[in-house]
């Protein structure tokens, strides 16, 4: 009489073991996916509308951590006296907004082959339109293709080099 009890609760405790190990391996896997969403950019004057004539070309490189920062690298070739960089919110093709700024140079810099910038974003740097908005906010723009960087020289004070950011595949 007690065994078919005994036997139905060994099999209820055994599902629910079963089902939390699923819930916790799905989690695990989502933050982990969340913690290492790379994203990049390829900078080049053709990028920059209106198009500029330039040999300077560049690489962005930028990670989600955890949807609360990124990281992010700017690598350039061939730039002479940069005065800012900045990540725009626009699709291709389109000029926006700046979203937040990556290096602004107090004085130009002197030619440079090799990193421009690096660090961290947090909610706290995103400015423009962006300001005061959810951090998924910018991640979202990341992932939909809505978002450039342009590097600024004085000789382009708009911007000499310009990629659009798209996921890593």
């Amino acid at each position: 009489m007690y065994k078919p009890k005994i036997l139905v609760l060994a099999l209820a405790v055994a599902i629910s073991l079963v089902l939390f190990s699923l819930a916790h391996i799905n989690l695990a896997f989502a933050q982990e996916n969340e913690q290492t969403e790379p994203f990049s950019a390829m900078l080049s004057g053709g990028e920059e509308v209106p198009p500029v004539d330039t040999t300077a070309t560049g690489v962005a490189s930028f990670t989600v951590e955890g949807g609360e920062s990124i990281k992010y690298d700017v690598n350039v070739t061939g730039m002479d006296k940069v005065t800012a960089a900045h990540i725009h919110n626009a699709p291709k093709g389109e000029n926006g907004e700046v979203v937040v700024t990556l290096l602004k140079a107090d004085s130009p810099t002197g030619q440079i082959s090799g990193s421009l910038t690096n660090g961290t974003i947090t909610a706290s740097n995103l400015e423009g339109q962006m300001q005061g908005s959810p951090f998924r906010d910018i991640i979202r723009a990341l992932e939909r293709g809505e978002a450039y960087v342009n590097v600024h020289t004085e000789k382009n004070p708009n911007g000499e080099i310009r990629g659009q950011i798209s996921a890593v595949e």
